[in-house]
């Protein structure tokens, strides 16, 4: 066997060459994983960071969202103060009724769109139900700007609902990337930890 090795030109390796050849495999596959070790460990310490700052930015839209549903109500009630005070005591029992219901139906929880058509259609029916005196005048103008205010939050409301959806997604999203990332920053780990082990017992054996 050895005579046709020599003859073909193969040379047989001993075995110190052999450990070394092992050893310098493992040095390489140790630095190749290393590398991609701290390449996912930069990754994944971005992701997470990320994964953070949506989770903080969601959580003050939703005390915003809060805020806003409570300037909203806030505002409805300001109005309705107006309208209790120096409006509806001027008129009859059943316009009275019909104008408080129509602010009700403002104060639900409607579409910017249409809060913006009814709060037109209340001023219109408001205006029309008696003879507006400048003071009054003053005062429809007063009860107008706040209905305003109350459909600029509930628009805002929208597009934080809006972004909650997005928030939802990208959440999901990132929770998919972590897990992903931190499988496999699990496997390479302990494929490191197999290579330092096996380079360990190598180059003792090289010694």
């Amino acid at each position: 066997m050895n005579e046709k090795t020599e003859k073909i030109g193969i040379r047989v390796l001993t075995e110190e060459e052999l450990i070394s050849a092992v050893v310098e495999k493992h040095k390489r596959f140790l630095e190749d994983d290393r590398k991609e070790f701290e390449e996912l460990n930069s990754k994944l310490n971005q992701i997470e960071e990320s994964a953070k700052n949506l989770k903080n930015s969601r959580i003050k839209f939703m005390e915003r969202n809060e805020i806003l549903k409570e300037k909203r109500q806030q505002f409805y009630h300001q109005a309705e103060a107006l309208l209790e005070r120096e409006i509806f005591p001027k008129l009859n029992q059943i316009t009275a009724n019909k104008l408080k219901e129509d602010i009700k139906k403002l104060k639900g929880q409607i579409e910017p769109e249409e809060e913006q058509k009814l709060k037109g259609l209340f001023i219109e029916n408001l205006r029309g139900t008696f003879r507006v005196t400048e003071f009054e005048e003053n005062l429809l103008l007063q009860i107008q700007v706040r209905l305003e205010e109350a459909r600029n939050s509930n628009l805002e409301l929208k597009g934080i609902v809006e972004s909650e959806k997005q928030f939802e997604e990208d959440d999901s999203i990132k929770d998919e990337e972590i897990s992903k990332s931190k499988s496999q920053h699990k496997w390479l780990n302990s494929k490191i930890k197999n290579h330092e082990e096996a380079l360990d017992y190598w180059e003792k054996l090289k010694k």
